[in-house]
């Protein structure tokens, strides 16, 4: 049975956007790294059984991660606080919206474009720089963009050491806490990003002109895991 918060192989394949996206891809490489990155998003998801067994630990390393950095509790109850997960959909959505974000951003009018947010990294502006070179070249008449299709795909997923105990220890009977916990505490007090990594595939079209651009970019999130 397939997981329903998993993007089947099937749907991949059907996508409109695939059999172009493989001309350049190894579609076999792709798809494994696809379904294996988010069949693993998933399972940190349903580990509840784990998380609801050491949730008193992990609230207690919480409160100390931000009594020491000076920052008021987060609200709720214990389980409800170590059970803050997306599922792969949600990240597939989220990493949506940061696709569109960073075209918009290097697409927008003006030599500069809007002013980038401080913890932009160089990467990413270097990146806005060299999309709006590209874009002033090929859709200078153009002054608005619409994603006429889209296919978001998992690479990698990455990071924090507690994630891959979560995934190790499915099944309590089998639960290693004081593994678990040494890695949560790594976590919690020194911190860690979690890095997703994604491939984008995209038709756009640049009204008001009738052209249409398809391309791919990789993408990679980061963030506190704190």
């Amino acid at each position: 049975d397939t997981d329903p918060c998993i993007q089947p192989a099937a749907m991949v394949r059907g996508h409109p956007l695939w059999r172009w996206a493989t001309r350049t891809l190894d579609a076999e490489v792709v798809l494994h790294e696809h379904l294996k990155t988010a069949s693993f998003v998933d399972a940190v998801g349903r580990s509840s059984t784990v998380l609801k067994a050491v949730s008193p630990l992990l609230v207690a390393f919480t409160r100390v991660s931000h009594w020491i950095r000076g920052m008021d509790f987060p609200a709720g109850d214990g389980p409800q606080i170590v059970r803050n997960w997306n599922t792969s959909e949600e990240f597939l959505e989220g990493a949506e919206q940061a696709y569109r974000y960073a075209l918009r951003t290097a697409w927008a009018a003006g030599p500069d474009g809007p002013e980038l947010d401080v913890t932009s990294s160089n990467s990413f502006r270097q990146w806005i720089k060299e999309q709006k070179t590209l874009h002033d070249q090929d859709f200078a008449e153009s002054n608005d963009f619409e994603m006429n299709s889209l296919l978001l795909l998992f690479q990698s997923v990455a990071g924090p050491k507690s994630l891959e105990a979560l995934q190790e220890f499915q099944e309590l009977p089998s639960l290693d806490r004081e593994k678990l916990m040494a890695e949560i505490q790594q976590d919690f007090l020194h911190g860690s990003d979690l890095k997703l990594g994604l491939l984008a595939v995209a038709e756009v079209r640049h009204p008001p002109l009738k052209q249409l651009e398809r391309r791919i970019d990789r993408l990679l999130l980061r963030s506190n895991f704190n």
